[in-house]
């Protein structure tokens, strides 16, 4: 969504931290390392858009994902939520911020608390947040409408999750992120322990409530075939930090770092043309000790002398689209270095 003068930005990190510390000792501990699962990120969201954190498990999404809410405090760096940087926040004051910014978790059957009925469920953040209801409506009125809103009979708010399907706890789980109206929602791979025929339904239910609501999205994902059915952008992360950031259609059409490349060629295809495709080779290094200059260069097959040396930054190398590489594709190379994912 944008305004005269461009987009307007919602959500924004920037030099995004997160270091955890490695300790040793049993009387006495001392840190002898740490873990950098988020490693100096920025990014921007605006209003209305979709923007997908995609990458390898343990590439620091969800890290990432916890840093924009604040359920984590970053090592450095700040997030900033519609006119407020979380971190200046006291407690009172960001948990009346956390009204604009919800989570839909991953994992349905691990996520709603089995003791509390789906009505219950729904209802907590009215009860935790002291929400005041428009139009003098009650909270079980609100509850049936925002169960009838993602598709969900209101009879149904008396039985418990173990009643229900998968897809059905997660839209329970979407609707309990809609009880405070927020305006951003960090989706942490929120179709990614449904069935196929189910994601599509719970994708399609997400893309109508933006339609409707005129939310923002970070929505975090392994599956590039999902995000490109629901993303507007598209950021790849690597070993804590974002190496390629462009609108979905260049990301898919003309990836230009050597990651996103393999990344996409890993795709499963309809059809097979015989195209050389690139390969990873070896495993992700540790977040420990990350490989000096580019982090990617231990795997990649463009690597050259400048690579161990030399650590690229995010550069234009398209409209919107940027690429730490210091030898990224541009145009058809790139599609052709990746060959036909369709």
């Amino acid at each position: 969504m944008t305004d005269a003068e461009g987009p307007v930005p919602v959500l924004r990190a920037n030099g995004l931290e997160k270091h955890y510390p490695i300790t040793r000792g049993v009387v006495v501990r001392r840190a002898v390392g740490q873990v950098r699962a988020v490693d100096g990120v920025s990014l921007v969201l605006h209003r209305g858009e979709t923007l997908a954190i995609v990458g390898e498990s343990g590439c620091g999404k969800s890290t990432l994902g916890r840093l924009l809410l604040a359920l984590e405090p970053p090592t450095d760096g700040t997030v900033w939520v519609t006119g407020d940087t979380l971190g200046d926040l006291n407690d009172n004051e960001l948990r009346r911020k956390r009204r604009e910014i919800q989570l839909i978790l991953q994992d349905p059957y691990t996520s709603l608390n089995p003791r509390m009925t789906v009505g219950a469920i729904v209802a907590e953040p009215f009860a935790i947040h002291k929400e005041s209801l428009p139009g003098g409506q009650d909270r079980r009125g609100a509850v049936r409408a925002l169960l009838a809103e993602v598709g969900l009979s209101p009879e149904l708010m008396n039985r418990y999750p173990h009643q229900f399907s998968g897809g059905q706890r997660q839209r329970i789980g979407i609707a309990r992120a809609l009880a405070l109206r927020p305006g951003v929602i960090v989706a942490d791979e929120p179709v990614s322990a449904l069935d196929v025929s189910v994601q599509a339904q719970v994708l399609n239910l997400l893309a109508d409530l933006q339609e409707r609501r005129g939310l923002s999205y970070v929505f975090i994902s392994h599956d590039l075939a999902v995000v490109r059915q629901i993303a507007d952008r598209v950021a790849v992360m690597y070993l804590g930090r974002i190496v390629e950031t462009a609108p979905v259609d260049a990301i898919y059409d003309h990836a230009a770092h050597p990651y996103t490349q393999a990344l996409l060629a890993a795709v499963p295809s309809a059809r097979s043309r015989g195209e050389e495709r690139p390969k990873l080779n070896g495993d992700v290094p540790s977040a420990v000790d990350p490989p000096s200059g580019c982090r990617f260069r231990t795997r990649c097959w463009k690597a050259q002398d400048l690579c161990a040396t030399q650590e690229p930054q995010l550069r234009e190398v398209g409209t919107l689209h940027e690429a730490a590489c210091h030898f990224p594709e541009t145009g058809a190379a790139s599609s052709a270095a990746r060959g036909d994912l369709t």
